[in-house]
Parts: C-alpha cells; structure tokens; sequence
C-alpha cells in the first residue's frame, strides 16, 4: 500500500527484479541519469518513460499515475472494505480502518473521501445507537459533500439526519432534514420513484406528528399520484416492443439498451421492503387520524406485495388490518386475517407474532361478550408469554385476565391479579 513517486516506483521495479542501475540504463541512457530518475532529480520524456516501462514490465500509465492518483486509488479501495467490516458487524475494525484512510485523505486533499469517511463514522455510531455523535459525523461529512457537489450523498446525509432526529421524536429538526432532502431531489431530477415515495412517507409522518394533519394528507396524495403514475408493467411492453423493432433494422446497440432497460425494472421489483415500509407508516398516519378505511387500504397494499416473503412487513400489515376491522366491528373480516397471521407465525415458529394473533382472537371475543372464549386465548397467550423474554407482556396479560373473571370468579380474579403486579414489582414499575 505504497504511495510512490516517479522516481521511487522505477527504484523499486528495478531492485524487485534484481536490476543494476546500468542493466536498466542499457544503450538508451546512462547509469548516472538512472540514478537521478530514481532520485527524482531529473524530468523524463514520454519515450524514455515507454522504454522504461517495457524494460520494467509495467505500463507507462502507472509510472505516471502521481502520488495523488495513487492515493485515490487506495483510499478507494479501503472505504469499500471499511463498508464491509460495517455490513458484517465488525465496527471496531472498521473504525480503525476509516481513521487510516482519514489520514492518507488529509495528506493528499482528497476532500471527496473525506467525507465518505466521515460518512461511515456516522453509520457506525448509528449501529451503536450512539445518535449524537453520528450526527457529528453526518454533519460534518455533508460539508464535503456539499463541498465537491456530490447530490446523491448529501440527500442520504439529509435523509440520515432526519431519521435520527425522528428517533429522538425532534420532529421539526426530521422535518427541516427532510425537507433539505427534498430539494436535493427536485434539482436533481432523479427518476426512481420510490425513493420520493420513501421521503414523502417520512415528511408525511412528521407533519402527522406535529398535529398539522392537512399537510401531512398532501403528501400521501403526492405518493397516490406517484403509484397511479409509475404503470411499470406498460413500461416494459413498450420498452421490449421499440427493442424488438430496432433489432428488425440492425440498431443492435440500441436495442441492448432498452432491453437492458426492461430487465432493470422487472428484476427491481420495486424494491418491495422499502415499499412497504411507506405503505405501512401511511397506513399509521390514517389510523392516528381516525381513517380505518384509509388505514385497512394501506396494510393492504403491504400485504399484496410482502405475501410471498411472510415478512414482518406481512405480519403487521395483518394486525393493522385486524386492529381496524375489530374497530369497526367487523369480526368476520379480522378473524379471516387473525387466521392468516396465525398460521404464518406457526409455520415460521415466531412466538411473539403467535401471541399478538392469539390477543386478537381474546380481544375479538371479549368485545362479542363471549368472555369464555376470550379467557381461553388469553390463557394461551400466557401461556406462549411465559417463553418470551419480555416480562412485561406477561404481567399486563395476567391483568387483563384477571378483569376478564372479575364476572365469573373473585378467586381467580385475585389469583391472576397477583400474578401479574408481582412481576410490575419485580421489574420496579410499581
């Protein structure tokens, strides 16, 4: 991982292959003129350079490649393996890794690297949920972005920030990112929809959130128009259609290109995780507003595109649609979809999800006043309650059952209160 000049490169070639100064000069140069080359002494011309090179076995391109174009080249490469260590979990290795880089970056002005370093700082201290200080980095990483122009990085760096911020429920801060991130695209004029429909969601729920619900309604409507417009499978008739035809007349390369094109949208399918991440936070917005239709034609979406995967996307997409049908007092409807969810959660062994169907069940048949059967459910949910690591669950359940007998029998009623504030004192919430 040497970074050489000229001179030091041809020094090195030269001893890596047990060379003397005068074998290298030959009847083309002196030894003398070798030896100021090396030392960097002396300037040379682009024929010597490719005499030079043939004798060193290396192309004249890299003996002219400078120090700075090295660094880039190596800086380069150790981001991608710094991004590595951080998608396979070793944070600490790639820390070390981006100080390294940082270092070389700093020597050589390699601004742009610079802030793809701090960039990756930021996202290991998103993985610590140390969300301070990886807004530093985002920060400061978006000052080189914006620096070297670089639009794509600053509205993830925007994106970013604003996602941390909504953690932290700083939602006019997410907003004020969100926003910023907004713009980048408009000037931009980048054709993936789904990345608008992302941000939009993200915009939308903030707005939501800071009780100005109209404009949050405006831009789930920005996605609605997105969704009636973005018609893929038209797209890809066409596209194979002016495809088929340009090969009929021999423009070859064209053709590639739309049937390049044509394939690039069938095997994105839509990103299908990320879609559904919208469609869900859409579909909460609606149910804090109070729209259940909204809210079950939203889930439903999710459910269409997540079915195959039975995805955790599926399976809340399923409790949103039960939750509003049980609220609308639709029992049929949520009893089919508690089914659906039930049978994904066994057949995935998910004991958390088998637990939250079996709630609905219990809630469905207490709301029907058919307290037997809820009681049954939610002795069932106990029972798959006592296996998760989650105590909490378990004592709000023992409450609720004890409510559910407060009408059948005093001493149960008793019995599963108990149960459950002695783990409340256990876990000190009371």
């Amino acid at each position: 991982m040497e970074i050489l000049s000229l001179g030091e490169k041809i020094k090195k070639l030269r001893k890596d292959q047990n060379m003397t100064l005068k074998e290298l000069a030959g009847d083309r140069i002196t030894a003398a003129q070798i030896s100021h080359i090396e030392r960097d002494k002396s300037h040379t011309s682009y024929e010597l350079l490719e005499y030079l090179a043939d004798k060193l076995g290396v192309s004249v391109d890299y003996l002219l490649e400078t120090k700075e174009m090295q660094s880039k080249k190596i800086t380069d490469n150790l981001i991608l393996k710094s991004e590595i260590y951080i998608k396979c979990g070793e944070l600490e290795k790639a820390e070390n890794q981006i100080y390294e880089i940082i270092e070389i970056c700093k020597q050589f002005n390699l601004t742009e690297n610079y802030g793809k370093c701090n960039n990756l700082l930021a996202c290991i201290y998103v993985k610590r949920e140390d969300y301070s200080t990886a807004v530093y980095y985002y920060e400061k990483a978006l000052y080189y972005f914006i620096k070297n122009e670089d639009k794509e990085s600053i509205y993830d760096c925007y994106v970013n920030i604003g996602t941390i911020y909504d953690l932290d429920n700083f939602y006019k801060g997410a907003l004020t990112h969100f926003m910023f991130a907004k713009e980048v695209l408009d000037e931009s004029n980048i054709e993936d929809t789904d990345i608008y429909k992302e941000l939009y969601s993200k915009i939308s729920n903030c707005f939501m959130k800071l009780n100005r619900p109209n404009q949050a309604l405006e831009y789930i409507e920005k996605i609605d128009r997105i969704d009636n417009e973005d018609n893929l499978k038209e797209e890809v008739d066409i596209l194979v259609l002016k495809a088929k035809n340009l090969l009929n007349i021999g423009d070859y390369a064209e053709s590639k290109k739309c049937f390049k094109r044509a394939l690039e949208i069938i095997e994105k399918e839509e990103n299908k995780n990320r879609i559904a991440k919208v469609y869900l936070t859409i579909s909460n917005i609606y149910s804090e507003m109070g729209d259940l239709d909204k809210n079950i034609e939203y889930s439903q979406k999710v459910y269409d595109i997540t079915k195959r995967e039975e995805n955790k996307y599926m399976m809340e997409s399923l409790f949103n649609m039960i939750d509003s049908h049980v609220q609308k007092g639709e029992y049929d409807r949520a009893q089919a979809y508690c089914k659906l969810a039930l049978v994904s959660s066994i057949k995935n062994k998910d004991k958390y999800y088998e637990y939250k169907s079996l709630k609905f069940y219990s809630d469905m048949y207490k709301n029907k006043k058919e307290i037997e059967m809820a009681i049954d459910y939610l002795n069932k949910c106990i029972h798959i309650a006592q296996h998760l690591e989650d105590e909490q669950i378990l004592a709000s359940l023992y409450i609720e059952l004890g409510k559910l007998y407060s009408k059948i029998s005093k001493e149960k009623e008793l019995e599963c209160y108990q149960k459950g504030v002695l783990i409340y004192k256990k876990l000190n919430i009371i």
